[in-house]
């Protein structure tokens, strides 16, 4: 279903146009928790966390050896010499133009901050390692020009908290696993028609794994397969309505559930000099669990469910990333770092939205590391690379993206 389908012109309730419930309509599905955004197409993820992650387009689970393994690779935690510490910081530039049946628009406010820790203890005297991340690894925000046909906007974020430990099993393979504590928001306004509101405030937990194995197969050769569980989470909170009509209340109990995906990585790694190594990823990510969106409102479920909103197909497929990712220490204490990646939609063009954008592309990365002593500093750039997307009965609507990373990392070893 799109997210505009002006088609019943039946009034319902208390005079309230069809026309204006449709749009009401798609604002729920908005915030029910279809987040999404054109700078990456990966459903619900985030970009990579680091600037060396990002240097490579996400290639980054075979030679990873510094404290960001808590993040890509928990296994790699026991190639990390001695404790680490790192803080990232992460821009996003994330743009959308609109034309169709509606008119044309445009998003607002186009910039974003992701930012990220990573520590790794390595146990002396034992080959067991240490590791903990913080960071963001989903949600988007999305938000359409307000005085324009789609006067949305809406933001999600689930950050993690994850104690990872990691054990050498031997000269040639080690293994790490990690808990993974969730913690969500979410925000959404709509302006459904003039001198109207809907707005949701929201938050959540969730708790989830992740694990990793690293086989060192020749001095020059490794490969590495990961694994993060699936998790449910719940978002509860509260909608306001602001001169809305019955059968809406002026604020009512809300929650919904994100399903978020199974994610299986495979990667080879291969040395070929003294100073080049590559690596090559394929991933699988689980989308096919978000099937369903449900939506209960509280006092407002008769709305939601005259609008059909109880239980609306989102029928999201499972997709898979690849990549490679090459880097070149020139110097003694410099790196140079590129990547590519190719992204598929998990968003099928039934159930593709404003709020919901997502489209296949293919990501360039380029980077640069600097390390001396103790200190360690990395640059990157990314950007990615779209086709248009048409959706809509007869493929009328159509949007055209716009997508620039750029990653900061400081990195300390003791």
């Amino acid at each position: 279903m799109t997210l505009f389908g002006f088609v019943h012109l039946m009034p319902y309730g208390r005079g309230i146009p069809m026309i204006r419930l449709s749009f009401l309509r798609g604002s729920i599905l908005a915030l029910a928790g279809v987040w999404a955004q054109a700078a990456r197409a990966d459903g619900f993820r985030n970009p990579p966390d680091t600037a060396a992650a990002l240097g490579k387009a996400g290639n980054t689970i075979v030679w990873c050896d510094d404290a960001a393994a808590a993040f890509n690779n928990p296994a790699n935690l026991v190639d990390v010499p001695s404790r680490q510490i790192q803080l990232s910081g992460m821009l996003g530039y994330s743009h959308a133009d609109y034309s169709g049946a509606l008119g044309q628009t445009e998003t607002a406010s186009p910039w974003g901050l992701l930012p990220a820790f990573a520590l790794a203890e390595p146990l002396q005297g034992t080959d067991l390692a240490l590791g903990f991340g913080a960071h963001v690894p989903y949600g988007r925000q999305t938000r359409w020009e307000p005085d324009g046909p789609i006067p949305l906007s809406s933001k999600m974020s689930v950050a993690d908290v994850s104690p990872e430990l990691a054990w050498r099993i031997s000269d040639s393979v080690s293994v790490g696993v990690g808990l993974d504590v969730y913690y969500g928001q979410l925000e959404f306004q709509s302006l459904p028609f003039p001198g109207s509101r809907v707005k949701v405030d929201a938050d959540g937990y969730a708790v989830g794994g992740n694990a990793g194995i690293t086989w060192r197969m020749t001095p020059d050769q490794r490969l590495a397969l990961t694994y993060r569980s699936p998790f449910d989470l719940t978002f509860r909170g509260q909608m306001e309505t602001d001169g809305i009509p019955p059968p809406a209340v002026p604020e009512s109990d809300l929650d919904t559930t994100f399903k978020f995906p199974t994610i299986v990585a495979l990667g080879y790694g291969i040395r070929l000099t003294e100073t080049v190594r590559v690596e090559a990823k394929v991933e699988w990510l689980q989308f096919s669990r978000y099937k369903t969106m449900s939506v209960n409102a509280g006092e407002n479920a008769p709305l939601a469910e005259a609008l059909h909103l109880a239980n609306a197909p989102q029928n999201w497929r499972d997709t898979w990333t690849f990549g490679v990712g090459p880097e070149w220490r020139f110097a003694s204490d410099w790196t140079l770092r590129a990547g590519y990646l190719y992204l598929q939609s998990p968003i099928p063009d039934s159930t593709f939205a404003p709020i919901a954008m997502d489209v296949n592309q293919s990501v360039i990365g380029t980077g640069l590391g600097y390390q001396h002593g103790r200190h360690a500093v990395d640059l990157a750039y990314a950007i990615g690379i779209f086709a248009k997307r048409h959706v809509g009965a007869n493929q009328q609507d159509t949007y055209d993206f716009q997508g620039h990373l750029a990653a900061l990392t400081y990195t300390y070893t003791f």
